[in-house]
């Protein structure tokens, strides 16, 4: 059977088959139609009611200008001298408060063309001052020339981990601290040498490995000979074994207790 067959009909059938579908293209014509005059219909209802609504709450605004005479416009502007990047410049409206600014501005004995208020500068430490290695926060690291936030903040995490630094030294193993840097700043530094000390035949593994000294094969080390012979005496018994040099051994010894 060819497709053709599905499509004959006899000639009655065919009129009745045109006169429907003609029907069903009319009726869905219409209905577009219809739908399409119902949306706007819609449309033009909301923008009206919008649009009165805006008028009605427009005439119920009453705007007041400001009357200012040359004199008050003038100290109406923005008063910045503009020589120094970190002023603050204030605004000044009318004529109130005039008086008393102008006068807070001759006991200061500025000038009264420009008034600011300038930021906070963090203060410096002087030759011959210094600070606390292990004792300082981050406010009085900032205070060294050199030293700012981000430093500060890398200087005592650094200690923290450690436990304390045993030689002004040791900031240069802080990220980022060069020779250069460390000059500048180890005059202002006054050294200590306490630090917390590491229990290492009582601590446990991850502590051991949280040290920044030791790393995952010393560690391992360590607890596999405390499993197998108990205690550890003395540093002189790490310093046997192979994981550990001579530097490790001289870095590690202010740190460890046994």
């Amino acid at each position: 059977m060819r497709w053709k067959d599905f499509l004959h009909f006899q000639r009655g059938s065919k009129i009745a088959v045109i006169l429907l579908l003609l029907l069903i293209v009319l009726t869905l014509l219409l209905n577009a139609v219809l739908s399409y005059r119902s949306s706007s219909e819609i449309i033009l209802r909301q923008n009206d009611s919008l649009i009165q609504a805006f008028e009605e709450f427009r005439s119920t605004l009453k705007v007041r200008e400001p009357s200012f005479t040359n004199s008050e416009q003038r100290e109406g502007e923005r008063i910045y001298s503009g020589n120094d990047p970190r002023e603050e410049y204030v605004e000044r409206r009318g004529t109130a408060g005039k008086t008393d600014l102008r006068d807070e501005e001759a006991r200061d004995g500025r000038d009264a063309g420009t008034y600011y208020k300038p930021f906070p500068v963090s203060e410096k430490l002087t030759a011959g001052e210094t600070i606390s290695l292990n004792e300082s926060d981050t406010t009085r690291w900032k205070m060294i020339p050199g030293i700012g936030s981000t430093y500060a903040s890398r200087i005592v995490k650094y200690r923290e981990l450690l436990g304390g630094y045993v030689r002004k030294e040791q900031l240069l193993e802080v990220y980022g601290m060069d020779n250069e840097r460390y000059t500048l700043i180890s005059s202002y530094i006054e050294p200590e040498g306490h630090c917390r000390k590491l229990q290492v035949n009582s601590a446990a593994f991850s502590e051991l490995l949280r040290h920044p000294y030791l790393n995952y094969k010393q560690v391992k080390v360590i607890v596999n000979l405390r499993q197998r012979k108990g205690n550890i005496v003395s540093i002189n018994e790490l310093a046997m074994l192979d994981e550990f040099t001579s530097d490790d051994i001289w870095r590690l010894e202010p740190y460890l207790a046994f």
